[in-house]
């Protein structure tokens, strides 16, 4: 039984790992986002409450409200959590789904023995601590894992049933050792001699059911839990418990003289109480719409539940309040887009499976961060099916649904949406139903009007551009009137043609091509279509499935399909001059994002490729592999980069990945100098980064009386690095070093300044 004592309030563990949080990202790291609020069970330590939870873990501190968050790019082996206790050192563990194991003591420690063994299911279950031994319950059995010695002795996997079943939980109580499972319940004599052997085990009868889910101690009185109801062992068998019959029973607790039972539903769950094994149960509360499956209780009244969609409901006897730390609202990331702040913006998905859209603000501190846009808590949604976000003009987001319009932010606020019965209005794109408009891009031109895409519009208006707040201009399909158009992706190039993608990567539509429209017929070949041009697989396109578009540094278009890659190299010409990727050859291209020095980012099924600017040479590829598990799923569906933090953003459907690059977005002209860390201590192995630089720069370290310490070219991308030494390689002494960099062509300046220690 796990009781919650609130003492004090961090650990010192804890503590460090909140104030190293607070530093800065470095080139190459790793971070990872991810919904934390489907919690599989808790654990309860001295001031703080651990959750292990679908994206990882976290602990919780209920006097501060304070939450530290761990995912896998913190230490642990996997985000997909599914057991998790504290032993009586305060030592946490937590066990995945894949089977891996890790502790927590001064950092987190691996244990890879079920994850790396030939079992098919290795689910870790539960954690029970028995002296020196801490008991592993898995899918296969109950592994003793001796703590002092850092290794595994035997496994109980054969309790005499006639199949090997599947392990649910384990208790020690008295001489016996008792394991619940889908076949029935089985105990043991704990000083056996071989409890590997099925001889050693006795099983029971007089259950509910044979499928045990959860065991317990009432007044020194073995309680089982089944899927349909509740038992006490009484002289050699069990007696079922009236009181819970034909409920899901998850967990319990004994608190005084009272049982509390969590059992789940019809998606509901619900806590009772009872005061004897024959007693009538009493209802504390239930609650609908969420299951439950994991209890912990603390002073009376008490008590926690760990909850599939809300986190942690914490019951105060009189209502329910709901805790989870402020991340996504899904771990779908659809659609990915960075605006001028570098505010990243998600959309989720459709067919009822979008989670609506929401929005990351690195700048903010770490509980305000994330901002989740979901229905019906925004009732101007109308539905949770936003699956594409766009950046939109003068600091305007649009997101756009499956089937009901899109909507517009502005200030971090839904100000409309706009749809079949608004003004400007949107064509529906179902014929049988006229308000189900389904929008895919918004793009801003060169001219900075938006263009909208109105996919399968039944009135032919593919394509709207916004005039002015309350004004669309519509255009038709005119290469071929025929086409439903099926788009949905969009970019624009330096001349303003308009480039159409036709599928997604969780919706291919019947195969279209890649279509592109420019409506002042700019482009060759498009006169006598009214500015409309198309590109078949006959033109050398790789595939008629369309997924991805982007428009790189030189103006060049990339155009991915579900069997790689094309570059149109010259736009006005696109039907003449193309080439293909050859390292993207036969990859399903999903995304593609264009880095400050024109690398290519491009986002697979096989996790993603970097290429270099025209395409020809493959950099790198990140999977989850080759990252050590740091990328969360190689299905990369969505990519987008902020150019001037340097963060590329991976989007997948299992979470959120990011990596620190070097290259970011060049400015045009100097402001102040970022420079970081500030005050630098040497020596370091991290240099000192200088930040917002334009390209081709020299960068000049001054000390205050305007000696020259070191000069050197900009290392590109908008960045320089300096490790502290003077020009002749020595590690400068503590004070004020003025950073000047200039422009080579002597037209533009910048400076700032840092404060050295020299340790």
């Amino acid at each position: 039984m796990q009781r919650l004592v609130l003492v004090v309030l961090w650990s010192a563990s804890l503590l460090s790992t909140l104030e190293a949080r607070q530093g800065s990202q470095r080139i190459g790291q790793w971070k990872n986002f991810t919904d934390m609020k489907t919690v599989r069970a808790l654990g309860a330590g001295t001031g703080a409450l651990w959750a292990a939870t679908a994206g990882g873990s976290f602990a919780y501190d209920p006097v501060e409200s304070a939450f530290v968050k761990f995912t896998n790019t913190d230490g642990l082996s996997s985000n997909d959590l599914t057991a998790i206790t504290l032993d009586q050192s305060g030592a946490v563990w937590v066990g995945a789904s894949d089977g891996s194991i890790n502790v927590r003591e001064a950092g987190w420690r691996d244990i890879r023995d079920i994850a790396a063994s030939n079992r098919i299911q290795r689910s870790i279950k539960k954690f029970v601590q028995l002296g020196d031994s801490m008991l592993v319950v898995t899918d296969f059995g109950v592994s003793v894992y001796v703590m002092s010695k850092k290794e595994f002795g035997d496994t109980y996997a054969n309790f005499g049933f006639t199949t090997p079943p599947v392990v649910k939980s384990v208790l020690v109580h008295g001489n016996r050792i008792w394991v619940a499972t889908n076949q029935g319940i089985a105990s043991a004599q704990r000083g056996s001699s071989n409890l590997t052997s099925p001889t050693a085990w006795t099983r029971y009868g007089g259950l509910p059911s044979t499928n045990t889910t959860s065991l317990g101690l009432f007044s020194d009185t073995l309680i089982v839990g089944c899927i349909n109801g509740a038992a006490f062992f009484s002289a050699d068998t069990f007696l079922a418990m009236t009181a819970f019959a034909g409920k899901a029973i998850v967990d319990m607790e004994q608190r005084n003289n009272t049982l509390t039972i969590l059992s789940n539903s019809g998606g509901s769950f619900s806590v009772e109480a009872i005061t004897h094994v024959n007693s009538a149960a009493q209802l504390i509360s239930s609650v609908a719409g969420m299951l439950g499956s994991d209890l912990l209780l603390d002073s009376s009244p008490g008590l926690w539940v760990s909850t599939s969609v809300n986190g942690i409901a914490r019951w105060d006897g009189t209502a329910w309040s709901f805790i989870s730390p402020n991340g996504p609202q899904s771990n779908l990331f659809a659609s990915l887009a960075v605006d001028d702040d570098g505010v990243l913006w998600v959309g989720t998905g459709f067919n009822a499976g979008g989670r609506g859209f929401y929005r990351y603000d690195p700048s903010k501190p770490e509980g305000l961060q994330w901002k989740n846009f979901v229905y019906p808590e925004c009732p101007l949604l109308q539905n949770n099916d936003y699956y594409k976000v766009s950046i939109g003009a003068n600091g305007s987001v649009w997101a756009s649904s499956w089937g009901f319009g899109v909507v517009e932010v502005v200030a971090d606020t839904i100000r409309r949406r706009l749809h079949a019965a608004t003004t400007p209005s949107l064509a529906t794109s179902d014929g049988s139903n006229p308000n189900y408009p389904v929008i895919g891009s918004v793009v801003v031109g060169p001219d900075g009007s938006s263009w909208f895409v109105n996919r399968t519009a039944t009135n032919g208006n593919v394509l709207a551009r916004l005039v002015d707040d309350t004004t669309f201009v519509y255009y038709r399909n005119l290469y071929n009137p025929g086409d439903g158009g099926f788009f949905h992706n969009m970019v624009i190039d330096r001349l303003g043609t308009k480039w159409l993608g036709n599928a997604e990567p969780a919706a291919k539509a019947t195969t279209r091509g890649l279509y592109y429209f420019n409506e002042n017929s700019v482009v060759s070949g498009t006169e006598a279509t009214g500015g409309w041009g198309y590109i078949s697989t006959t033109d050398g396109l790789p595939s008629a499935y369309v997924l991805s578009l982007a428009v790189d540094a030189t103006g060049d278009v990339w155009v991915g399909t579900d069997l790689g890659a094309m570059i149109i190299t010259d736009p006005q010409f696109p039907r003449t001059r193309r080439t293909p990727s050859f390292p993207l050859r036969e990859q399903t291209v999903q995304a593609i994002a264009v880095d400050g020095v024109n690398n290519k980012w491009v986002g697979t099924r096989e996790g993603v490729f970097v290429l270099n600017a025209d395409g020809t040479q493959l950099l790198e590829q990140h999977t989850v592999l080759t990252t050590g598990g740091k990328l969360v799923s190689d299905d990369v569906r969505s990519v987008a980069i902020d150019q001037r933090r340097g963060i590329v953003y991976l989007g997948t459907e299992k979470g959120l990945s990011s990596l620190n690059i070097v290259a970011v977005e060049t400015k045009e002209t100097f402001a102040d100098l970022e420079v970081g860390p500030n005050p630098y201590h040497v020596p370091n192995e991290e240099q000192l980064i200088i930040r917002d630089l334009v390209g081709n720069t020299t960068v000049k370290i001054l000390t205050v009386n305007g000696s020259l310490v070191s000069q050197f070219k900009a290392q590109g991308g908008g960045r320089a690095f300096w490790d502290g030494k003077d020009s002749q390689g020595r590690f400068v002494s503590t004070g004020i070093y003025f950073i000047v960099a200039f422009a080579d062509n002597g037209n533009q300046i910048g400076i700032g300044k840092v404060a050295v220690v020299r340790r």
